[in-house]
């Protein structure tokens, strides 16, 4: 089975506003929690068997809300951050209380969908050290574009457009070979910025999904979450 890591850690600045008193991904949508939805899509894959809730900011919040959670199909435990760590920092710290020779990544702050068993057989079958999971968008500014080739390969990521215009962006979710964060040690970097550049010359793949996704990193997305995802 493969285990999980969802990055719940982050400081949810802009957020704020919204959501004042509570870390990002326990803001409600649809009357529950948005990482509700998160673990039930993982759990619903039948392929993980751990997940790791990397939590920092309020983290005693999301603990509170899950250390006694039951029904799901995976064990549920937490890595918690003594100081911020960023996202990569966050995965590398996570990833040691994993085993599995891959590991599934997810930002707990936005939600795609796909099928996490597909996505699993794709990287595997690509022989990659890693995939990265994209979306097509109207407009790709806020994220940056990713380009692949026509095998799919990652060929340049979050090049950035001073104009609106269509393209693939990063959705946030990932499968990673076990190598590429144990060579890592555990200090503040982050994932986007620091890590995936350099992964790139190891080559990555990219899987294309077709279905919904939002996030939920500012308020007025957070806002649109709510109709956007109603019924999930």
């Amino acid at each position: 089975m493969t285990e999980a890591v969802i990055l719940a850690g982050g400081l949810g600045t802009r957020l704020k506003s919204a959501v004042p008193d509570l870390p990002k991904p326990l803001a409600e949508v649809n009357g529950r929690p948005f990482l509700d939805l998160l673990l039930k899509q993982l759990d619903s894959s039948g392929v993980v068997g751990r997940v790791v809730l990397a939590v920092g900011y309020r983290a005693e919040k999301i603990i509170e809300r899950y250390a006694n959670a039951s029904g799901y199909s995976f064990e549920l435990v937490f890595s918690r951050e003594d100081e911020p760590l960023g996202t990569g920092g966050a995965l590398i710290k996570a990833g040691k209380l994993t085993g599995s020779s891959e590991l599934l990544v997810l930002n707990g702050d936005s939600y795609v969908e796909a099928d996490i068993a597909d996505l699993l057989s794709f990287h595997r079958e690509s022989g990659s050290p890693f995939t990265m999971v994209l979306k097509e968008a109207a407009d790709c500014r806020r994220y940056g574009r990713v380009e692949v080739n026509a095998e799919s390969r990652i060929v340049s990521f979050g090049e950035k457009e001073q104009r609106a215009c269509p393209g693939l962006i990063n959705a946030g979710v990932y499968v990673f070979e076990r190598p590429l964060i144990e060579d890592e040690r555990v200090r503040p970097l982050s994932l986007e910025t620091a890590l995936l550049p350099g992964y790139l010359r190891y080559g990555g793949y990219g899987y294309i999904v077709y279905g919904r996704f939002i996030d939920i990193g500012l308020p007025e997305t957070y806002r649109s979450a709510q109709e956007y995802l109603k019924g999930m």
